[in-house]
């Protein structure tokens, strides 16, 4: 397994860079002012945001998630999507770190899993947070997130689109549609994404009653203690006959301003991307996968709803655990 990184707005093309590395913005505002915390690496001498490198089989999301309980004991799940880093690192070795917001809500203090790389964390001001910082590019992630909280997409929550993993071929079944299974590799793909759909707070779960999407799901659902619900219209069958009542299941989803993630297959994606289309802020929908497969087996793409009587989608971005 290897980890695909993709950047911000779902762009399909992979980073290049030699180092990978992940991280999150925390933040909380219980007194109705916002804050942010800033660990202090005794190593570097220097003020920044959790963060470190990916292990191998590990996604970006998943990355982020454990360096931050590793480095300040916190157990988040990611938010918004943060400006991404990139800079070098030794003599010539280029690093790229992704970042996400992350709120904090409790208020106990957690311990590290380790004090001697990190030996204190201070929560701050985003304005003081803003001066603190020592890599002055780190205040980008700052400032955006300060943007995001003033316009109320700090809270956005997920529309997850999951294509169910990779099937025993069409062509060579024949027996129900309906029962077509997954392969080896897609049960493979399944598991991973128990690891990677983790890194979100996901509540609920949809799917396709088709045996290729639900088995997709099974993992995280029995690892999370789900319920995985299906909708006869996210099937291919009946998504051909009416689309609009596809639509319609979808939209309802909007509507319920609820994370969850459904999956169905790929001739049903035109539908889902049309919907995501709608809700776009603008500029954002013509970053939307334009082209058939539109997403690969196992991949899903996370669009990030700002909550309000009219959801917008203000940002999106796709990951698939393993390579098919």
């Amino acid at each position: 397994m290897s980890p695909t990184p993709v950047a911000n707005a779902g762009e399909s093309a992979k980073i290049k860079a030699d180092v990978f590395a992940a991280g999150a913005v925390l933040w909380r505002d219980f007194t109705g002012q916002l804050e942010v915390l800033l660990i202090h690496r005794p190593k570097h001498k220097d003020w920044s945001f959790p963060k470190g490198k990916v292990d191998k089989g590990e996604t970006l999301p998943e990355a982020a998630v454990r360096e931050v309980r590793e480095e300040t004991g916190y157990i988040i799940h990611l938010g918004l999507p943060l400006p991404d880093a990139r800079y070098t690192v030794g003599k010539k070795l280029t690093k790229h770190v992704k970042y996400w917001s992350a709120e904090i809500t409790t208020t106990q203090k957690p311990a590290a899993d380790n004090p001697k790389e990190v030996d204190e964390g201070r929560w701050l001001p985003i304005d003081q947070a803003i001066k603190k910082v020592s890599r002055h590019s780190d205040r980008e992630q700052l400032e955006k997130l300060k943007l995001a909280y003033s316009t109320g997409s700090l809270r956005a929550w997920q529309f997850i689109i999951v294509r169910h993993a990779k099937a025993f071929p069409r062509s060579k079944w024949h027996e129900t549609e309906a029962l077509r299974p997954l392969l080896a590799i897609g049960t493979r793909q399944s598991m991973a994404l128990t690891g990677l759909l983790g890194s979100w707070n996901i509540p609920k779960l949809l799917s396709s009653p088709w045996k290729r999407c639900t088995a997709t799901l099974k993992p995280f659902s029995a690892g999370r203690g789900l319920k995985i619900s299906t909708n006869r219209w996210l099937s291919e069958k009946a998504n051909t006959q009416n689309p609009n009542k596809t639509v319609k299941v979808l939209k309802k989803v909007m509507a319920r301003g609820q994370t969850t993630a459904i999956c169905s297959h790929r001739p049903v994606l035109p539908t889902f991307l049309e919907v995501v289309s709608e809700y776009c802020v603008p500029g954002l929908a013509e970053k939307l996968p334009q082209k058939d497969p539109y997403l690969s087996p196992g991949e899903i793409l996370v669009a990030y709803v700002r909550p309000g009587s009219i959801p917008k989608i203000v940002d999106f971005e796709r990951f698939r655990p393993i390579d098919s």
